[in-house]
């Protein structure tokens, strides 16, 4: 493939998966200012979270079946205006209106991306992928950071993330199809259920930590400025676990990342929990840097090349996006201020012990 439409693919890429990095981060200080402006239940302001994520398995289904005719500019002009509808939100549901656009454009960006960049790359394709989920953390860890900046105020943050969208666009016109398999139908594959089932649980667990980490954080007594700080060193040691990555992941086995971010999560977790959530929560951060790889890496070497292998990977992922902040959002009341940590622990605990007891099967 000619070096010029893979290097506009890749650049393309690393500025918009930093955009929805920083997007999908800043929703996580957006609850408690949305619960406190519309004067909501955490329930209720938890569900600009989820919304997010039903918005991206939309996208994700739309690249299952429709993949092969989408360019980038379509989904960049959606994450667009979900950002501006967050951005003016004269009431809740125009948020959450904002929330579904931006994460349909979310979704198709994560599938576009990821498997155009892994195909278009060939052996290098997989450090590439960890490239772009690198700047994703740093948008991430940008976002919070510009929040307290900005006297706590989301509507600077969101203003940046669709110009930095609009700015994209323009420059992404001559990407096209660049990266696209020449087979535009799958040659089928089979289902692999057990990774798939941990994936939900780890992607459920991420999404969870960045979107409810500051509401359990300030919880635990802490104002909305510390929390949105801790948020970003959290996003920090995700991106220092992915540029990690980046460097040593061949050395070390698939499954192997994934079995330690879920173990690392359970004792961060436990942390925060008996100890110090301002201690324990930033370096949950590590265990969000490489459940990602972890579980896609595994789940396409189980599943095999298909082209929609990768969506379905995704959107069995987010599909723990979307029910794990609802689940954390209504339980973690009954056990206390910090009871959001403890059913982090129960979930990563649970999911590592069951790791660990089908490591053999799942190096197969």
């Amino acid at each position: 493939m000619p070096a010029a439409p893979k290097t506009m693919l890749f650049l393309s890429g690393l500025s918009t998966l930093f955009i929805v990095g920083a997007g999908s981060a800043i929703l996580g200080p957006a609850v408690p200012v949305y619960e406190q402006a519309f004067n909501l239940s955490t329930a209720t302001s938890g569900l600009l979270v989820s919304t997010l994520w039903i918005g991206c398995l939309t996208g994700v289904l739309s690249m299952y079946f429709k993949g092969a005719q989408i360019e980038p500019r379509p989904p960049l002009a959606l994450v667009a205006v979900g950002a501006v509808l967050m951005a003016v939100a004269p009431a809740f549901w125009v948020a959450l209106l904002g929330a579904l656009i931006f994460g349909i454009g979310y979704g198709a960006i994560a599938a576009l991306f990821n498997a155009r960049v892994l195909h278009a790359f060939g052996t290098q394709g997989a450090s590439r992928i960890g490239m772009l989920n690198a700047l994703y953390s740093l948008g991430a860890i940008i976002a919070p950071y510009g929040f307290t900046l900005m006297g706590a105020s989301l509507q600077p943050v969101f203003w940046t993330i669709a110009g930095l969208s609009a700015l994209t666009w323009v420059f992404s016109g001559s990407v096209g199809l660049t990266g696209l398999p020449k087979h535009a139908q799958g040659r089928g594959f089979k289902l692999h259920w057990p990774i798939l089932a941990l994936a939900l649980l780890s992607i459920g667990i991420e999404a969870s930590l960045g979107g409810l980490g500051p509401t359990a954080l300030i919880r635990a007594g802490l104002t909305a400025a510390q929390a949105a700080q801790l948020l970003s060193l959290f996003f920090v040691a995700a991106l220092g676990a992915r540029i990690v990555l980046v460097l040593v992941a061949h050395r070390f086995a698939d499954f192997g990342i994934l079995v330690f971010a879920l173990g690392w999560a359970t004792l961060c977790a436990l942390g925060a929990a008996l100890i110090s959530p301002v201690v324990f929560f930033a370096p949950l951060g590590i265990s969000a840097g490489l459940f990602f790889q972890g579980e896609y890496v595994t789940a396409t070497r189980k599943m095999g090349e298909d082209p929609r292998v990768s969506p379905v990977i995704l959107a069995v992922g987010l599909v723990g996006a979307i029910l794990a902040p609802v689940f954390f959002a209504h339980f973690m009341d009954v056990l206390g201020e910090r009871g959001f940590f403890w059913l982090v622990a129960g979930v990563a605990g649970a999911a590592t012990l069951y790791s660990a007891v089908s490591y053999r099967a799942m190096m197969r």
